[in-house]
């Protein structure tokens, strides 16, 4: 009984913060073909990060966010992506794992939010695409920027 009330205290708590973030504009984004540098790109990413990461993954990003401890699946550690991965920061699979829209082999059980669809805003009928890509782009030039 203990457990089932665990489990629903945690999936009312993410939905919960999934919510407040499907809420947030797309406008905290870098617009496309804006000023494409990585400070800017990573400082957008960075407003993205604290917007929809930081509950998981904490403020400093080490996995220790107010949501990990109720989570089945302790959140990665980013600091340390280039530090897996022999030196090399792999900005392709970074941004692949952050969309979720595809399997991703390796990554777990899917346990991450599939942000390629949160970071759509709701009740537009336009397509979105290059807006999500952006944003994507964004946290991961973030992310890269916070690599010990």
């Amino acid at each position: 009984m203990r457990a089932k009330m665990k489990e629903g205290m945690q999936l009312i708590a993410f939905l919960g913060l999934a919510s407040l973030a499907a809420a947030l504009p797309l406008s905290q984004t870098a617009a496309p073909g804006a000023q494409d540098s990585r400070e800017s790109r990573a400082e957008a990413g960075g407003r993205t990060y604290r917007a929809f990461c930081a509950s998981c993954h904490g403020a400093s990003a080490t996995g220790n966010g107010p949501m990990a401890e109720v989570l089945k699946v302790r959140p990665a550690d980013l600091t340390r992506i280039r530090e897996r991965n022999g030196g090399g920061f792999p900005e392709g699979r970074i941004a692949g794992i952050i969309d979720g829209r595809l399997e991703i082999h390796g990554h777990g059980p899917g346990s991450m939010p599939v942000w390629g669809l949160t970071f759509r805003e709701s009740g537009r009928d336009t397509d979105q695409e290059t807006e999500v890509r952006e944003r994507i782009k964004d946290l991961v030039a973030y992310l890269e920027s916070i690599q010990k």
